[in-house]
């Protein structure tokens, strides 16, 4: 019986198997760009485990990929068809695997953005091994469309108030075909030993907003978020060590958000880290045949943004930042917390 027991508790993990041809794609279209990227790789096994193929890029990339993308019309109709080229511009960040390049397949569509009707139209993606083979890989998604900033304005000058009792609220239009809303706002400034203003360097400190998902994908509702002083300014002063004998000075806030399809949202929702005892996640794709996600994103930028009077006093003088040393300038002098 004790033999049976222990023959029947075989836990061992198979790390090697028979190849199998899985390609994997990562894309966001996005409506305000003439020129598209999409990730194309395939995934392995192989007999050698799980890093036998690592140093080798046919292990990584297809050889001879056909990836064409087509637009059809709001009846269904075909608008265009075009295939993707290879391309090397973009930079790999380092890892296991092979660094001989980082191969994206590029599309260009010179005029995209002032089509006003491709906003209304839906993109599929398709991979064929070679021109002779057929697909074996497709992906359908809309564009996000009709995403605006309501809070600050878009326009014109605004000084964000951190210190008001409700803080200060950022607001958009949640955008048609958006289901995900991610942001950060970068807080830019200048460091520079005391009395020596030709030392400056310019720094970005980045502040992520909260993920938020919308409640509708027809557009039309409003989404918003706040910066509180005790939050932000917390936040700044955990980020920011203080360096004696050097004074800072605030230089303008930059405000990123960006809109999601809803599968795109599905995607991130899933592969997010497990609280739970239950350590491996579902299981999404959008891609047939494959796996990864082939969907939309749409951004807003909103640059130079300032402070309320109030707010920079506090950033200057209040207890939660006065070791940074950031400083303003008065008519006389320059003034800092000591």
């Amino acid at each position: 019986m004790a033999l049976l027991t222990l023959a029947s508790c075989d836990n061992t993990l198979d790390v090697t198997a028979p190849f199998e041809n899985v390609p994997i794609v990562y894309a966001t279209l996005d409506p305000n760009s003439d020129t598209q990227y999409v990730r194309i790789g395939r995934a392995y096994l192989g007999q050698d485990g799980p890093n036998g193929g690592l140093t080798h890029p046919d292990s990584v990339y297809y050889p001879a990929l056909v990836a064409r993308i087509q637009a059809f019309r709001e009846n269904g109709q075909l608008a265009w068809e075009k295939t993707l080229e290879e391309t090397y511009d973009i930079p790999k960040d380092s890892g296991l695997f092979t660094t001989q390049g980082h191969r994206l397949y590029r599309l260009l569509v010179p005029g995209f953005t002032a089509n006003a009707s491709r906003l209304d139209w839906t993109y599929k993606l398709v991979l064929q091994k070679d021109s002779t083979s057929p697909v074996f890989a497709s992906s359908i998604t809309p564009l996000v469309k009709y995403f605006s900033l309501k809070k600050p304005t878009p326009i014109g000058i605004q000084r964000l108030n951190l210190t008001s009792t409700k803080g200060q609220e950022i607001e958009w239009n949640q955008a048609v075909n958006a289901r995900g809303y991610q942001g950060y706002i970068d807080f830019l400034y200048m460091e520079m030993p005391e009395h020596h203003q030709s030392d400056s360097t310019r720094h970005i400190v980045r502040y992520y907003l909260p993920y938020q998902l919308g409640s509708t994908l027809n557009g039309g509702a409003t989404s918003k978020t706040t910066l509180t002083y005790q939050g932000y300014y917390q936040y700044l002063a955990e980020s920011l060590d203080p360096r004696p004998g050097y004074i800072r000075f605030f230089r303008g806030f930059t405000l990123h958000l960006n809109a999601g399809t809803d599968d795109l949202a599905t995607y991130i929702s899933v592969t997010q880290p497990s609280n739970t005892i239950l350590q491996d996640p579902p299981f999404f794709t959008n891609i047939m045949g494959g796996a990864g996600i082939f969907a939309s994103q749409a951004s807003l930028v909103r640059p130079n943004l300032g402070l309320a009077d109030r707010s920079l006093d506090s950033l200057v003088f209040g207890k939660l930042t006065c070791e940074l040393r950031f400083a303003k300038a008065s008519f006389l002098d320059t003034l800092t917390c000591n």
